[in-house]
Order: C-alpha cells, then structure tokens, then sequence
C-alpha cells in the first residue's frame, strides 16, 4: 500500500514537471517573468524591426540565457552600437569597468512606463568618466538628480551627447547662491570640470602648498573650514578650529603642535621640549609627573637632586644668582654650570 503510493506521488510529480516544461516552452519562459518588459523607445526608432523590449515579452531567450539570468551577449546583438563601443573602448559603454553588466544600468520588468535608461546614481560606477556622484545625489531642493538633470536630453550612446553643459552646472548652483556663482565665474571662468570631479574636492590643486590635507584631516569635508563657500582668510592655526581641552585647564600655550600631531589627539607625545627628557635616567625619558607633579605649567626638580634651602641659597646669591628656584634659566641642559 505504501509503495503505491509512492509510485502514484512521483507519477504525479512527473506529469506536473512534464506540463509546466511544455507550458514554459510554449510561452516562452513567460510562467517566470517578474512583470512587464518597458514600451519605452528612447532612440526613437525600430532596432531590428522592434520598437521596444515589450514586443519580444514572450521570447524571453531574446536577453536571457537559462540559469544565467540577463546575458550582454544577447543585448549586443540588437544594439550593435554598444557592441561597437565595448570592442573598441570608445564612449559611454566603451569606458565602463564591467559592461557586460547591462541591467545594472538598464533594469527591466518594471512596468510599460518604465524608463531603460533612468538609472540609479547610486549604482552607476560614474566615476569611471571622470566624475563621481558622490555630492550629487540630490539637488538643493531636496529632489533626486537624474541624468537629464546634468546631461539635458535623453543620453544617446556615444559620448559625445553625454557631455555635460555649463549651464546645468551654473542653473544649479546659481539657485543656491547666485552672486557666488557670478563671482566665481569671473575669476575662474567657466570649465568647471577642470578643477571640479564631484568629490568636493580640486583637481589638481596641490592643497599642501596652503594646507596639508593628511591623516586625520584628509576626510574633512571642504565645507567644515569653507563655510559659506570662504576661501581667503580660512583659519590655519589648531587654536582656531579646536578648543582648548578641559584636559588643559589652560595650562598649555596654543602651539598644539609641541604635543600632538594630524594622526590624531592621542597618543599625546611632548616632541618639542627645551630640557633633555632623558636628564639623570640613564637615557630612557621621564614620566612628566617626575618634574610636574602638580600641573604641568610648574616644575620642581627636588623629586630627584636632594634640597637644602639655605645651603642652596648660599651656594646662588654669592655669585649674584638671585633667581634661583628658576633652576632651569641657568642649567638648560641639567649640567652644572661652569
């Protein structure tokens, strides 16, 4: 009883697998499709006698290739001009890193509205050309950029109609600061691609001539000591972008540079002091509390060398050293005087 029916459960099973295969053959693989293939036409015209991916919804062996999903080299045998681009390295395919990879620019299945060629900035590898979308994700209303937005009409495959014109830059910006734009116009003129590649940074501009940008400065954002777009007169010393640590307590002077360097506010590390910090330790450095035990605007240097107060008086005011307790105004280096 048990074998039968077993025998009648893979008998159904079959039969099943038997109808969809023949139902998936006879449609096209259509049983799987995700959803409408897009009725849009951005060239404007047939391409081997079909005005849109939606005229082939049923031959899905048209773009894909079984178990493989989405195949570029079904794609590139109806749009030979992306063919042409990617074998010789020329225009918007031609530069990309990973061409092959079509639907990630190019999704489909998305309805018959559906736009091929609006695609997400954020998975366009747009730096490739030269630019990265890094800042430009969203214009200053707040709306989501397109590639119309810098590239006006639709962007045909060669690169020459993906150039970007002035005035999509300057209409932009203008909206957020027109008199800063003019002005910048005037003095810089007006290829902005030449200094800027949307990494809110400058192309080459060697930045270390005013500023070094390195360890922890190098990913400041240009806006945190631009602000409101200032370049002339931006602060340079420590003093003026950092406050004086409660650490401190004002006991050091604003040359933040004799402790601290740009990898970072610690380790803290004194690598500008006058006396020898290896004095009387058999050359390895003293902690600080050794010589500043109670702050580190003082010293004293009794912790190590054995004080009598009137014989060291006696020994100082006979040769008319007065300011004695000042020990290090005559011994700069920890050596007796001569």
């Amino acid at each position: 009883m048990r074998a039968t029916g077993c025998l009648l459960g893979c008998g159904t099973t079959v039969v099943l697998m038997v109808c969809l295969a023949a139902l998936v053959l006879l449609r096209g693989g259509m049983p799987f499709s995700p959803g409408p293939l897009s009725a849009e036409n951005p060239q404007g015209q047939p391409i081997q006698e079909l005005a849109s991916h939606a005229e082939f919804e049923s031959r899905c062996d048209l773009c894909h290739t079984p178990f493989r999903g989405p195949d570029a080299s079904l794609c590139v045998n109806c749009h030979g001009d992306v063919a042409n681009q990617i074998s010789t390295a020329q225009g918007v395919h031609g530069s990309l890193p990973e061409p092959q990879k079509c639907a990630a620019c190019h999704p489909d299945h998305k309805g018959r509205a559906a736009s091929l060629t609006r695609t997400s900035l954020v998975e366009l590898p747009h730096n490739q050309f030269g630019f990265a979308l890094n800042t430009h994700q969203r214009d200053y209303d707040g709306a989501a950029l397109t590639c119309r937005s810098c590239h006006g009409l639709p962007i045909q495959s060669n690169a020459a109609s993906a150039a970007v014109a002035l005035s999509a830059c300057v209409d932009c910006h203008a909206l957020r600061d027109a008199l800063f734009v003019a002005d910048h116009r005037r003095k810089m003129g007006d290829t902005c691609l030449a200094c800027h590649d949307g990494t809110a940074r400058l192309q080459g501009f060697d930045h270390a001539k005013v500023f070094p940008l390195e360890q922890k400065h190098a990913p400041v954002p240009c806006v945190k000591c631009h602000v409101n777009n200032r370049f002339r007169g931006t602060p340079r010393e420590c003093v003026q972008c950092h406050q004086d640590p409660q650490v401190h307590r004002g006991q050091f002077s604003a040359n933040c540079a004799a402790c601290h360097t740009a990898a970072g506010w610690r380790p803290a590390r004194l690598i500008q002091h006058r006396f020898p910090l290896n004095h009387g330790n058999k050359g390895k450095e003293s902690e600080c509390k050794v010589c500043h035990p109670a702050n580190y605007a003082a010293y004293t240097c009794h912790n190590c060398h054995e004080h009598n107060q009137a014989k060291t008086a006696q020994q100082h005011v006979k040769p008319n050293v007065r300011d004695y307790r000042d020990c290090i105004k005559c011994h700069a280096t920890g050596k007796k005087v001569e």
